[in-house]
């Protein structure tokens, strides 16, 4: 795989119906369009991310599912291969996450969580959404991401409305660095899945760790998949500098595009 390819993948989480790849696709669609017009890649990811938080058949923006209240609380990060991280946790009212996370990156924070997170997203000038009055259509999903590569650097991203029915204060994978994502100069990961779980293997990290060590992406998800007990779902995006891999040991909407 040439360097100087353009290379996104994007999934709908984990669980997600395989017959709803039109939507991953249309997040590779628009990011591909992006980088084609030299957009930076962590505004690519973001933006994919973005299509998928616009698409209620997902677990992540107006899908997002309700917590044990009533609650929508919802997580989003994003990272690139310049060390570039932002995040943001159980924040509510704000239609996309992903973009206040792309804020927090190019702050001196790196996250921000609850109430102070929406009051940043408004400081900002997101505006105020009641996610609550939301008829989200996506059980049995998971977060959302997206992986990005244009030949010279790497991004991902993630955004989740967290387990549906789980108490408000509860904080998985998503916003945890080296958790749900990791990007560096030899490759990019994004997962989806058990939050608990995939926080307790540092899954992105551990996986990205086996790009620095030459492992091919798909023996690194082969691999990352094994850690996991049948009972925890899981799925990952992988790109590096020569090969791309994605999959999940459930059912997994996802899509990639690749142009030299």
């Amino acid at each position: 795989m040439s360097a100087k390819q353009l290379i996104i993948l994007a999934h709908g989480g984990a669980g997600s119906d395989n017959a709803h790849s039109d939507g991953t696709d249309h997040a590779c669609n628009i990011g591909l369009e992006l980088m084609q017009s030299k957009t930076p890649v962590l505004e690519v990811a973001c933006r994919a991310v973005e299509i998928l938080e616009d698409d209620p058949r997902f677990n992540a923006g107006t899908g997002s599912r309700k917590r044990s209240d009533g609650s929508v609380r919802m997580d989003a990060a994003c990272m690139n291969s310049e060390n570039r991280f932002g995040a943001v946790s159980s924040i509510e009212h704000i239609k996309n996450p992903i973009h206040v996370a792309r804020h927090v990156a190019d702050s001196e924070y790196r996250l921000l969580t609850g109430e102070d997170a929406h009051q940043y997203a408004i400081e900002l000038g997101f505006e105020k959404v009641d996610m609550t009055r939301i008829d989200s259509n996506a059980p049995g999903t998971d977060t959302v991401g997206a992986v990005v590569f244009d030949g010279t650097q790497f991004a991902a991203a993630l955004s989740t409305g967290g387990t549906g029915g789980s108490r408000p204060g509860r904080v998985g994978d998503v916003p945890l660095i080296g958790c749900g994502l990791y990007a560096g100069e030899h490759g990019a990961v994004a997962a989806t899945g058990h939050g608990e779980s995939i926080t307790l293997n540092l899954t992105a990290y551990r996986t990205y760790a086996m790009l620095e060590q030459g492992i091919a992406p798909q023996e690194a998800l082969e691999t990352a998949l094994s850690w996991f007990e049948d009972v925890q779902d899981i799925g990952l995006l992988i790109v590096s500098r020569k090969a791309l891999a994605g999959g999940s040991n459930r059912s997994m909407a996802w899509s990639t595009l690749t142009e030299k």
